[in-house]
């Protein structure tokens, strides 16, 4: 089951991409483990019918964490937060009652002109929820205009759905302007820290690594 739900998820992936992946903000990578601290890159394919951008800005959906961004000298990145109520767990059982709301990144040191592709970089941790569609609202500014991909469906999308497929093709083909999306698949393995069931199986990778 988990690799029928893989590969549907894959193939959902791919034929979205390949029909609006030209047109529309996407992340590149349209799917990754839930429960992940994930590297995610958000991809702007175009200005505004012409205009350079000049802004590109990210909504962080509920249920997404520890978001952190990669230094560039080229823009100015900056984070605005929102409450956690009630809060959350965290690490530890540490409780999180704040995180990042937003991703802004301005003032480039060079526009991004309206026919070149820009990339924009982010962490986040993903929400352990196998099956779930998690959409990230972007908004583009531009030396003229605005070009924005913030539409949601009207219900919560998940991978669970017999009739799933059906769905978010009708969501995604029913607006210009949907927001980028990213599937959360079942891990093969947890992330941090490398489980092994048994020590004979450690030393076995270890002298299979010699």
């Amino acid at each position: 089951m988990k690799i029928k739900l893989m590969k549907f998820a894959a193939l959902c992936a791919g034929t979205i991409v390949a029909s609006v992946g030209f047109a529309h903000n996407y992340l590149v990578e349209t799917q990754a483990p839930a429960g992940y601290v994930h590297d995610l890159i958000m991809r702007v394919p175009h200005g505004c019918q012409g205009s350079a951008v000049n802004k590109v800005r990210i909504k962080i959906p509920e249920g997404v964490y520890r978001v952190t961004t990669d230094d560039r000298d080229d823009w100015d990145v900056t984070m605005t937060m929102r409450k956690v109520d009630p809060p959350a767990v965290g690490d530890g059982g540490r409780p999180i009652t704040e995180t990042v709301d937003e991703i802004m990144w301005s003032n480039p040191k060079r526009l991004l002109p309206a026919d070149r592709t820009g990339e924009f970089r982010f962490r986040a941790k993903l929400p352990d929820e196998v099956g779930r569609v998690l959409f990230f609202r972007t908004l583009n500014a531009c030396v003229e205009g605005d070009d924005n991909y913030v539409d949601l469906p009207d219900a919560a999308l998940t991978l669970n759905d017999p009739k799933f497929h059906e769905k978010f093709w009708a969501f995604m083909t029913a607006t210009a302007t949907p927001a980028p999306y990213l599937i959360l698949t079942k891990p093969e393995r947890p992330q941090y820290p490398w489980e092994w069931e048994s020590m004979e199986d450690r030393a076995h990778a270890m002298e299979s690594s010699k």
